[in-house]
């Protein structure tokens, strides 16, 4: 198996994801194959030579050896691996198409990383030393991704919805519905914050930017396609960093069969078509907001 190919350094990113996924260190993994800590540095930087050597891998990872050859379909059931996943492609790629609303998450600003964290911590029922050292290992992985779309200017395009949008103002960032009315007043008040930054982008929109905002529902469900140099896959997720965030419970594809993806390019180009750009959707987003932020004025006047 000859050190050719442009996967190689995948497999590397593969295989550290899943170690870490699995809880194992360098040095266990190392004594259970029988080689040196150096060697497995080595394989995660995508030195792995041997069939046998990734077979090993996989069984110890508890994982299909496709997997972590990347080859047709990658399935990954762990939302923080996911978006680790994605950090690891993206940092590779020339441009991305989001079909995700209300906003795709390398536009937004600092501040919705402070809200999210906050966010997040609502989908666990308890907050334990454990999940606080794994939420921040998400949002690590999550500024990862938008520190390298903002020093690369990879191009990107974002496709959105009204219904989406008007989802997000009048709720705002929320993980459980019992939120207190202080909280939720302030998770709406970020929200219309959000929509009036994507508004301002859309006027003066930065390099290899695009974002259209569709009048109605997207037909299909949210996803994502990432373009490198020799290849292009689909991302299908039911993981969440948005307005109803979910990194605990689902199942993700990583797809980088051509005819997939050509079927997902078709379904972005028609929507792009229908979309809304420019002066008139910044006009649009600038309307909700407003009208979002007279009625948190006047629910929450009493309180």
């Amino acid at each position: 198996m000859a050190k050719t190919g442009p996967a190689f350094p995948d497999i590397g990113d593969r295989l550290r994801t899943y170690r870490i996924a699995s809880g194992r260190s360098v040095d266990d993994l190392a004594a259970r194959l029988g080689v040196s800590r150096a060697a497995v540095y080595r394989y995660e930087k995508g030195d792995v030579v041997k069939i046998e050597t990734v077979q090993k891998l996989a069984n110890l990872l508890h994982v299909p050896m496709t997997a972590l050859l990347g080859i047709d379909i990658e399935f990954v059931s762990d939302g923080i691996v996911f978006f680790e996943r994605v950090r690891q492609i993206e940092a590779r790629a020339l441009s991305a198409v989001i079909v995700f609303g209300p906003i795709a998450y390398m536009l937004t600003s600092d501040e919705y990383d402070v809200v999210l964290r906050e966010a997040l911590s609502e989908t666990f029922p308890d907050i334990s030393t454990g999940v606080e050292l794994r939420l921040d290992q998400l949002l690590t992985s999550l500024r990862g991704r938008k520190e390298t779309f903002r020093a690369r200017r990879m191009g990107l395009v974002s496709i959105s919805s009204v219904p989406e949008i008007e989802r997000f103002l009048a709720t705002g960032l929320v993980a459980r519905s019992n939120v207190s009315a202080h909280v939720t007043k302030a998770r709406r008040g970020h929200a219309v914050r959000e929509v009036r930054h994507i508004a301002r982008m859309l006027r003066t929109p930065e390099m290899g930017v695009q974002i259209g905002v569709l009048t109605e529902g997207l037909p299909v469900s949210g996803f994502q396609i990432i373009r490198e140099m020799d290849r292009s896959r689909v991302v299908n997720s039911p993981f969440r960093v948005v307005d109803i965030p979910n990194v605990r419970y689902g199942v993700a594809s990583i797809i980088d069969m051509e005819h997939v993806v050509q079927m997902h390019e078709d379904i972005a180009n028609r929507l792009w078509t229908s979309a809304l750009t420019g002066e008139p959707a910044a006009r649009l987003l600038e309307d909700l907001a407003n009208r979002a932020e007279a009625e948190i004025d006047s629910s929450y006047a009493s309180g």
